[in-house]
Order: structure tokens, then sequence, then C-alpha cells
């Protein structure tokens, strides 16, 4: 036990020194599962773990609820490694997987499909159908698997605006935004969800149950997103002050709001005072985690480069609406004071 716990902590940094312990217990089925999970840290191996992995899946028998190693781990091992090898016997556990009605291991295989990108175009028979599968989750993975393979938004976008309906369907925002301006006729339903929960959380504010928009933050930060990944310039003081809202709310958030801002260029320049001021705190996040100083230092470190960046962009040509946005910028900011 010591040895494979040695090994995995090994496989965790990348040390290929992991390898020989992996492919004795992928071997054996001793500590299978762990070697399963720790796989994925070492695509430089992947000519050795694929089969392996892909025998494994090859022989997870999907009318179990609960195999010994489970699809989804499997799924997500293959797609680090990135061995395009695995398609097949991914494009078969999603058969298997959907026959069985497991739309919970359909999904993430699913995903790991999308991951391949048009290297799994052999897979886009089987996955294109499942856009109408009765499991919205399952419905949204086999899009954005198709739109991955090919690349082609006439095939996507009619798709999402059935899946924008369910509600809190992140993956369907997100997959909204990766289209880009072709997405363009779902903008309105974006704007509306980012309307709607911007209304809840001031609500909430006001009935002294702020608490509960800890959760909520995250939809105002995949939908902010997406409408920037979209429209652009035009929704760029809505996207700044949701963002900015967001990582009010739940400090979790701040990588992904660092990362939107840090797509939208000169753009996020109102929202420089919220990063600096965050910057003179002596931790950005409260979380209890046990990677939370290495996340807290990434977190510094985007906010400096942004710091940099934003600061020596020349300033945008006056404009009254995005003055307006720049101080209640500055004033959100002192709420971290």
């Amino acid at each position: 036990m010591d040895s494979i716990h040695a090994g995995l902590a090994l496989a965790q940094l990348g040390d290929e020194r992991a390898l020989p312990g992996l492919l004795t217990a992928l071997d054996t089925g001793v500590d299978a599962w762990r070697a399963v999970n720790a796989a994925g840290h070492l695509p430089q191996a992947a000519a050795e773990l694929t089969p392996r992995l892909v025998c494994l899946l090859a022989g997870v028998d999907h009318s179990r609820e609960r195999p010994d190693v489970s699809s989804p781990a499997l799924a997500s091992a293959l797609a680090k490694l990135g061995d395009p090898a695995a398609v097949p016997a991914l494009t078969d556990a999603v058969q298997a997987a959907v026959r069985h009605m497991q739309w919970r291991t359909a999904e993430p295989v699913l995903k790991a499909l999308a991951s391949f990108g048009t290297r799994a175009a052999s897979a886009l028979d089987t996955v294109r159908p499942l856009t109408e599968a009765d499991n919205v989750a399952v419905r949204t993975a086999a899009a954005a698997a198709v739109w991955e393979i090919e690349r082609c938004p006439e095939g996507v976008v009619p798709l999402l605006e059935d899946l924008l309906d369910h509600q809190r369907n992140f993956d369907a925002i997100g997959l909204a935004g990766r289209v880009g301006p072709p997405a363009s006729p779902v903008l309105p339903r974006l704007r509306q969800i980012l309307n709607e929960q911007t209304a809840m959380n001031a609500r909430n504010e006001q009935e002294d149950a702020a608490v509960l928009n800890v959760g909520n933050a995250w939809t105002l930060v995949h939908t902010a997103s997406a409408l920037w990944d979209i429209a652009g310039d035009s929704e760029a003081d809505t996207v700044v002050s949701a963002l900015l809202n967001a990582w009010k709310d739940n400090d979790s958030t701040a990588r992904d709001v660092l990362a939107c801002l840090n797509r939208m260029g000169q753009a996020a320049r109102p929202a420089l005072p919220w990063i600096q001021t965050a910057l003179a705190q002596p931790h950005r996040s409260n979380d209890r985690w046990s990677d939370a100083v290495a996340s807290d230092l990434e977190i510094e470190r985007i906010c400096r480069s942004l710091v940099a960046h934003l600061g020596d962009l020349p300033k945008p040509a006056p404009d009254g609406r995005r003055g307006v946005r720049a101080r209640s910028v500055s004033e959100m900011a002192s709420e971290l004071l």
C-alpha cells in the first residue's frame, strides 16, 4: 500500500518514476482504481498507459450501477493522456452506457470524446443522435462534443436554444461562449439569465440573505463570460459589473473571473481598482482546501499580470457609460478593505 501511495504522489508531480508501479497496478488489478486516477498525470507515457486503460474500459459492465473501476474515471484519464487510439473504446462505452440508461456515465465519456476534437470524427455517428437524448446533461455533452468535433455553428446553435432553457446549465452556457459570435441568436436568453440572477441577488441583499449569493455567483461568472465571448465590447460594462459582483459574493470564483477579464483586454480596465485592492490584501481567498496557498499565489500572479497589462494600455476615449461603470467599480473595491 505504501508503494502505491508513493507512486501516486510521484504521478501527481508528473514524475515518470511512478510509471512501473502504475503499470503493475493496472496489469494485476491490485489498486487499479488508484492507478487509473493517477494515470492522467503522465501524458508522456500515453503509449503504455492508453492500451491498458482501454482494456479496462472495454471490460466495464455498464449494467452495474457501481463497477469496480468506473467509466468516468477511465474516460477522464484517457482524455488527459490525449491518445486518439482511445476514441473507439470511448465510443463503445457511450453506446453501452446509453443502452443501459446510465446517464451519469454517458455524460463524462462524451466529454472525454469532445476533448479529442476533430480526432474523434469517427464517433460522430454515435454522438450526434444523443443531442436528442432524454437526459439534458447528456444532450448538452453531446452538443458540446459535436461542436468540438465538427466546429460547425449551424449544427449546434439551434440546440443551444433548448439547452439554455434548463436552469443553471453551465455546460450549455460555456458551450455558447466557445461557439462565440455565431451563437448571437442566444444572446437574449443569456441576458435574461444574467438579469434574473442579478435581480435575485439584489433581493437577497435587501432581505439580509446575501449568503445565498455565494452559490449564485457562478451563474454570473459563466453567463457574463459567455456574453463577452459572443458579443464582445457591446456587453463590456455588463460583463465587468457581473464578474466583480460574483467575485465579491464568492471569492472561489476569482480565477474564472480573472480569466475572463484577461481575455477582455482594454475593456477590463474599469476592473483595475478592484484588482489593485485585491492585491493589497494579505490573501485573496477564504478557501480552506489543501491547495489554498497555491491557489492564492496563482490568483496573485494573474492579478499582478493584469495590473501591469492594463496599466500599460492607453486609456479608452471618454465615454459617459464607461465613466459611470468605472466609478461603481471603485466603490465596490472599497468593500474589500
